[in-house]
């Protein structure tokens, strides 16, 4: 596997935030769990049609920077862009079969990315064992990145990937959930870390949190397009948020945003029927590029 270094802008394709709402509130209305994971796609009444092409050319969700935030890990990226090859990204469509349906993954903002080989990522576990992504060949993995202190995204994206493996089923065997550390003031973890503990993650066998010395976490936050910016507290601790699909044969298949409202007070939270929806897709996408 090689390292992934060249700059891609995605600002231009992602849903803002009102569109991501009614694309939201009209799949919620009519979703069916099992459908939607089989099919990966969510029915749309026809007064969204204008909301669907809209999806098309939509701005980017811009993240929230704090001003007084200092010394940066990870690549030179901002929180609306990563950093991956130089791979051609194919922007989100309406679903084939009619103008009226939108897919799950235009609702978590999925981008296929096309046929390069990941970056390579050898660290450790939450039970002290060593873990190295080409280790997973055969299998699909979705890696994403937060803090083993759950102070940032984890507690939306932890409970949607638990609710992610629920929904695989018979394929939870074929599917790894690794995510890495990206707190440098806090890279201990073991199976009691707030990262699993509070998402409810702990138990779930075929899920890894990974950390590793300060140096080898920046190697992986460069190669997948990461930044880590850090302030004078524990609390300041900011990171773009991405979540990327490793196809069984180890090529890097596909990359989201994940997403959650932010109090002032730095707290994120999501509803449960959008954190329902967003594991939808997740699950469907992984099922997708099983072999």
């Amino acid at each position: 596997m090689t390292d992934t270094n060249d700059e891609l802008d995605s600002a231009s394709d992602e849903p803002s935030d009102e569109q991501r709402a009614a694309i939201f509130n009209a799949a919620n209305a009519k979703v069916d769990r099992r459908a939607a994971l089989r099919a990966g796609r969510v029915p749309v009444p026809p007064k969204f049609v204008m909301w669907t092409v809209a999806v098309l050319v939509v701005l980017a969700l811009v993240g929230e920077i704090v001003d007084h935030y200092y010394g940066t890990f990870g690549g030179t990226v901002t929180t609306t862009s990563i950093k991956i090859s130089t791979l051609p990204v194919t922007p989100t469509t309406i679903a084939p079969n009619g103008p009226n349906l939108i897919t799950l993954e235009t609702y978590m903002g999925l981008k296929f990315i096309g046929s390069a080989s990941a970056g390579s990522i050898s660290l450790t576990n939450q039970r002290g064992q060593k873990w190295s992504l080409a280790s997973q060949t055969g299998k699909v993995v979705v890696l994403t990145f937060y803090n083993s202190i759950c102070n940032d995204i984890c507690p939306v994206l932890g409970a949607e990937i638990r609710e992610a493996h629920q929904l695989l089923g018979r394929d939870q065997s074929k599917v790894e959930f690794a995510v890495v550390n990206t707190d440098p003031k806090q890279i201990s973890v073991s199976s009691q870390s707030p990262a699993l503990r509070e998402p409810g993650l702990s138990r779930i066998s075929s899920l890894s949190f990974l950390t590793g010395s300060v140096q080898a976490l920046n190697r992986v936050w460069t190669t997948y397009g990461v930044q880590v910016n850090v302030g004078a507290k524990v609390s300041e601790v900011t990171h773009n948020n991405v979540l990327y699909f490793v196809g069984a044969n180890g090529d890097l298949d596909a990359y989201a945003r994940p997403f959650a409202t932010v109090t002032s007070s730095g707290h994120y939270s999501s509803s449960s029927s959008s954190i329902h929806l967003y594991a939808q897709a997740i699950a469907a996408t992984a099922v997708s590029l099983l072999p």
